[in-house]
C-alpha cells in the first residue's frame, strides 16, 4: 500500500463570542487531514491551529509536507514523522509546522488501525476502555455574570461531571496585564471579581476538583502573590499560569506553591521541550495537545516521559470531534492518564461531524471506540456545510 495524496479539509463555523484571559473567539475552525492511499482505505487526523489562518495550515499539510509522502508506505509512521520533522527543521521545529505534522501523524495512525483491523488504542497498548474527563468551560462572554456562570456549572454537574475548569485572568486592573495589547478587551473583570467567580464555582463543585486557566497571561510574581488565595478558595490545578519560556519562573511557582498543581503546557511542542520542563521541575501534571505537540507518535513519548518521573498526564483537547477521538485513544493507552479535557462550549465541529457521537457513561467517563482506527465515521454532508476552502 502506498500514499497517493495528503489533503487538508478546512472547516469553520460562526459562534457566539467567548473570551479567555487574552483572546476572543467569534468562530470555531479546524483543519482535518486526509491521507489517501492506492486502496479504498484512508486515514483522518486533525492539525490544531490555535487560530492560525487555515489557508496557511492547508498549504503546509498539502504542499510543504504532504507532497513528500506520495509513494511512501503509510505504515512506517516513525520514519515518516522523522522525515517531515528533519526536512522542515530550519523553518519549522514548532508552531504551525509541527501542528501540521501532528495532523498527518494522527491520520496515519487512523489508517494503520484500519489496515490492522484494530482500534488505535489497541495498537498503542490500551490499559483502559474509558477515560475520565473534566468539563472545560467557564469562559467570559458579554452579559455573563455570576448567575450565568453558576448555571453553566450546574449544567455540567447535571450531565455527570465532577470536576471543572474555568478561565481567569481577563483583567485590566492588574499591573502588567497583556490584555491591554489585545484588539478585543470586552468582558474584562477585576481580580476581585475573578476571585468571586472561583468561589462560586467551587461552592457548586464541592469535593470536585476546580481547575483554573490563565492562558499564560500572568507572570511569576503575580502567581506567587495571588496563588495562596487561589488555594484558599479551593483551586487545585492552575493551568499554564505563565508563558512556558520562563522556565525558571515555572519551576519557582511549582516549588513555592506546593498547594497548587501546575499543569501545562498546551502551547508547548515536542518531546524534548517537554523533557526540559519536566527535568526542571516546572510541571506537576503534563498537558500536551495531540494535534499540536507532535501527534500521537510524539505525545506518546511525552506521556512516557511524564510516567518515568512519576507525573500524571492530562491531555489538552479543544478541537473538533476528530481531535477528541484521537486524544481519547491516546489517553486510554497511557497508564498515567489522570483525566482529559472535555470542552463544553457550543461547538458544531465537535457536536455534528460524526454520524454516531462518541459515548460516555453517567459520570462523564468517555468510552474508547472499539472499531478500527479512530473508530469514528464522518458525516460528509456536515463537512461540506462547514467547509470553506477547496
Amino acid at each position: 500500500m502506498k500514499i497517493t495524496a495528503v489533503k487538508g479539509i478546512a472547516l469553520r463555523c460562526e459562534c457566539a463570542p467567548i473570551s479567555d484571559a487574552l483572546s476572543t473567539s467569534n468562530a470555531r475552525q479546524a483543519l482535518l487531514v486526509k491521507v489517501e492511499t492506492d486502496s479504498e482505505l484512508y486515514g483522518i487526523g486533525e492539525a490544531f491551529t490555535y487560530g492560525a489562518p487555515l489557508t496557511v495550515m492547508k498549504y503546509l499539510v498539502e504542499t510543504q509536507l504532504g507532497s513528500q509522502l506520495v509513494g511512501k508506505d503509510p505504515t512506517r509512521i516513525e520514519e515518516i514523522w522523522n522525515t517531515l520533522y528533519w526536512r522542515s527543521l530550519a523553518s519549522g521545529r514548532r508552531s504551525t509546522t509541527l501542528g501540521a505534522i501532528s495532523g498527518i501523524d494522527i491520520a496515519l495512525w487512523d489508517l494503520l488501525g484500519k489496515i490492522a483491523h484494530l482500534p488505535v488504542a489497541s495498537l498503542l497498548g490500551a490499559c483502559r476502555d474509558r477515560v475520565p474527563s473534566y468539563a472545560s468551560g467557564g469562559f467570559y462572554a458579554p452579559g455573563k455574570g455570576l448567575p450565568e456562570l453558576r448555571r453553566e456549572v450546574e449544567e455540567y454537574l447535571e450531565k455527570g461531571y465532577r470536576h471543572a475548569k474555568i478561565k481567569i485572568g481577563r483583567n485590566l486592573d492588574r499591573p502588567g496585564s497583556p490584555l491591554v495589547y489585545m484588539a478585543n478587551q470586552n468582558s474584562a473583570v477585576t481580580v476581585e471579581e475573578d476571585f468571586r467567580r472561583i468561589e462560586a464555582v467551587k461552592e457548586l463543585l464541592g469535593k470536585g476538583r476546580l481547575i483554573v486557566d490563565t492562558n499564560a497571561s500572568w507572570d511569576s510574581q503575580t502567581v506567587l502573590k495571588l496563588g495562596p488565595e487561589l488555594a484558599r478558595l479551593g483551586v487545585e490545578w492552575i493551568e499554564e499560569p505563565i508563558p512556558f519560556e520562563d522556565l525558571e519562573g515555572m519551576a519557582r511557582i511549582s516549588r513555592e506553591l506546593p498547594q497548587l498543581q501546575i499543569i501545562g503546557c498546551e502551547t508547548q511542542q515536542g518531546a524534548q521541550n517537554f523533557e526540559t520542563m519536566i527535568r526542571a521541575d516546572a510541571l506537576d501534571i503534563v498537558q500536551p495537545d495531540v494535534g499540536w505537540a507532535g501527534g500521537i507518535t510524539e505525545c506518546r513519548k511525552i506521556g512516557h516521559l511524564a510516567q518515568s518521573t512519576g507525573r500524571k498526564i492530562s491531555l489538552h483537547c479543544f478541537g473538533s470531534a476528530v481531535l477528541f477521538a484521537a486524544s481519547l485513544h491516546l489517553a486510554a493507552s497511557l497508564p498515567n492518564t489522570e483525566m482529559m479535557e472535555s470542552e463544553e462550549n457550543p461547538n458544531p465541529l465537535k457536536e455534528e461531524l460524526l454520524t454516531h457521537p462518541l459515548e460516555h457513561d453517567g459520570e462523564m467517563n468517555w468510552l474508547v471506540p472499539q472499531e478500527e482506527g479512530l473508530g469514528i465515521h464522518l458525516d460528509w454532508t456536515k463537512l461540506e456545510k462547514y467547509g470553506i476552502l477547496t
